[in-house]
């Protein structure tokens, strides 16, 4: 922690790639809403160069939030980034490490049982048996026509 000038405390991560100020005192509500003067200043990246973003927070900004904003930029697990997006300048400080996509999960055994081959069911058939009577193709006898009256 240091006092970089006056009524602002500084914190700054040891690799110097990250930084927050907090403005003790008084401040214009109309500034901090409209100008860099606010009670919490965020940034990080290399001092030199584009690859620096920095974030405001005002004095009637909630706790909470400014503790979840520094919680999850101070979080040193990796961040998945496209390699060829990553700007020039990050790339000496960042530790690449390529990302291996997961195993395929195990089946269940309601998988195993859905691919698994069907046996064909059990299925009856029809024998031709003798028969006596004729079926409906067999040709009618012609009836004579009835008189029209």
């Amino acid at each position: 922690m240091q006092h970089p000038r006056w009524a602002v405390l500084e914190l700054q991560t040891p690799d110097g790639m990250a930084q927050l100020e907090y403005a003790t005192g008084s401040l214009d509500a109309d500034k901090e809403l409209t100008t860099l003067e606010a009670r919490w200043h965020l940034w990080g990246g290399p001092k030199s160069g584009y690859a620096r973003w920095y974030a405001t927070a005002s004095t009637n900004t909630p706790i909470p939030l400014v503790k979840a904003i520094t919680e999850s930029v101070s979080d040193p697990a990796p961040l998945p980034r496209w390699k060829d997006s990553l700007m020039s300048g990050l790339c000496k400080h960042a530790q690449l490490v390529p990302i291996k996509p997961p195993p395929p999960p195990v089946p269940t055994p309601l998988d195993i049982q859905r691919t698994a081959p069907r046996r064909p069911a059990l299925t009856t058939y029809s024998v031709p048996r003798w028969s006596s009577t004729t079926t409906p193709s067999a040709a009618l006898p012609a009836r004579p026509a009835a008189r029209r009256r």
